[in-house]
Parts: C-alpha cells; structure tokens; sequence
C-alpha cells in the first residue's frame, strides 16, 4: 500500500475563522489537498448545530463534502467503524 501524506489537526483559516480539521490529506497521484473532519457526538444537538454550522462555512469556503472534503459522523448507538474508514480511504485514495 502507498502511503498518503496527511497532516493532523493543521490550522485551516476560513471566513476569518481557524478551524482544525482532523486531518489534511495531499492526494498522492493527484497532489490535491483533501480535508477529513469527524464529527463524533451528533446525538448531541448542540454539538450537531455547531457541526453544521461549521459545514456551512466550508461549503462557503469552496471546501465541499465529498469532493475535497471527507466527513465521517457517530452517535453512542452508530460509533464508526474501522471497516468504513478503510473503505473511504480506497474510494478516495487507493488507485
């Protein structure tokens, strides 16, 4: 397997807001820049408003979900998996 260049917890500036997503990812034959953020408490609904709240100052930023940025979420009840990391790092990554 190749290894993918990531960096964790890189300061991003966006909308004149630091945000810290969880990983920034430099895609290994593309060169482009990816971003993954996981949001792990959405049965929270004040985690889940701040969540979405953060989304939409990516989307306005021109990083968007699925195209240059991953998004992975769990509950108590639906934690996430290593099995659907796995596959999102071969949809993504793996070529």
């Amino acid at each position: 397997m190749k290894k993918i260049p990531f960096r964790y917890e890189c300061a991003l500036e966006l909308k004149a807001v630091t945000f810290y997503p969880d990983f920034t990812i430099r895609h290994p034959k593309s060169g482009n820049y990816f971003y993954w953020k996981h949001f792990g408490l959405m049965d929270s609904p004040s985690y889940a408003q701040q969540a979405f709240q953060k989304l939409n100052i990516y989307c306005q930023s021109g990083i968007i979900p699925t195209i240059n940025l991953i998004t992975t979420y769990e509950t108590k009840e639906q934690p996430l998996t290593s099995q659907a990391i796995e596959n999102i790092i071969q949809e993504y990554f793996v070529f």
